[in-house]
Order: C-alpha cells, then sequence, then structure tokens
C-alpha cells in the first residue's frame, strides 16, 4: 500500500522500547511493525474492506511483485550453520514465483537472533505430478517467533527457467 501521509503520535516510552524489541524480534522497523500492526487490526475489523476491487487490486500489487498462493504442504528447510546443513522440517504456508513463506515448530532445534544477518537457506520441496525433488536457494527476508511456531519469509535466488516450470506447478 502506498505511503503518502506521515502521522506522529505519544506514547508512553515502556511501550515504546517494547515496539523496539518487538521490531527487532520481527527484523522490522518500528515504524514497518506499526504499520502492519493498524493495518492488520482495521482488515481484521472490516475498516478497509470498502475498497473497491481495484483499488484493492492495486493495494495488493504494490505490495508484492508476484501474487501468492495460500497452500500448505511438507517441505524441507535447509538452514547453513558454519560450515555444516542442517535439515529441518517444514510446512510452506505460501508461495510465489519470488518466495516462500514457511513455518517450522516450536520444539524444533531452529534459533535465531533479533541481530545480525538473516541467513541463507535453501528449501526443498517434492514435485506434486512427479514427486521429483526441488531444492531452491533463498535469501530469508525476515524470521518471526510467533509463540508457537518459528515462520520465515524469503526471496528465491538464482531462479533457473527450469526451477521456475516446475515451481509454477504449486501455483496452478
Amino acid at each position: 500500500m502506498k505511503k503518502d501521509v506521515v502521522y506522529t503520535m505519544r506514547m508512553n516510552s515502556r511501550v515504546r522500547e517494547s515496539l523496539k524489541l518487538a521490531a527487532q524480534k520481527e527484523r522490522r522497523t518500528v515504524a514497518s511493525l506499526l504499520d502492519k500492526i493498524i493495518t492488520d487490526y482495521l482488515e481484521a475489523a472490516g475498516f478497509l474492506k470498502g475498497l473497491t476491487e481495484g483499488e484493492d487490486r492495486r493495494r495488493f500489487e504494490d505490495r508484492r511483485r508476484f501474487a501468492r498462493k495460500k497452500i500448505r504442504f511438507p517441505a524441507t528447510t535447509y538452514l547453513r550453520e558454519a560450515a555444516e546443513v542442517k535439515p529441518i522440517p517444514s510446512v510452506v504456508l505460501d508461495l510465489s514465483q519470488g518466495g516462500v513463506l514457511v513455518t517450522h515448530a516450536k520444539g524444533i532445534d531452529l534459533r535465531f537472533s533479533a541481530i545480525g544477518e538473516l541467513p541463507e537457506l535453501e528449501i526443498g520441496l517434492e514435485t506434486p505430478r512427479t514427486g521429483s525433488k526441488l531444492l531452491l536457494k533463498c535469501d530469508a527476508r525476515h524470521m518471526r517467533d510467533t509463540g508457537s511456531e518459528i515462520q520465515i519469509g524469503a526471496a528465491f535466488t538464482d531462479l533457473s527457467e527450469d526451477n521456475l516450470a516446475r515451481l509454477n506447478e504449486y501455483l496452478m
């Protein structure tokens, strides 16, 4: 959504510090986190449903380069830790030609810090029609601890034409 208005507000210093910690945990700026909180609230309460279909489509297209498909299927996330590659069972929550959102059970041995660079990873998928393995290199864009799970949003890197064609099997 285009951000064309500046709004300033006063808040309690404890709330401000809590927002900073929450933003760090989600690897966002405080402004981005506030925008997300407000937008999610307004959408859930039905205040943003008054947009026309064209306005809603433009709002969606402004946010994402590729349309995402909500989908749930098993995958494997391969994280590089030092010289070791660690396979972690995961579930794909949504998918696009540009990236993926995966979730991992909270009890799994997956740790990340709110400070520092996000990891490079690979997502292993089994293609629906052939059952062959598709391994996609990704850069993590954000990691979020929801309390019950850890979600990683990642953008694909070096997506070949062959891998793109195989990825499209999921998107149809």
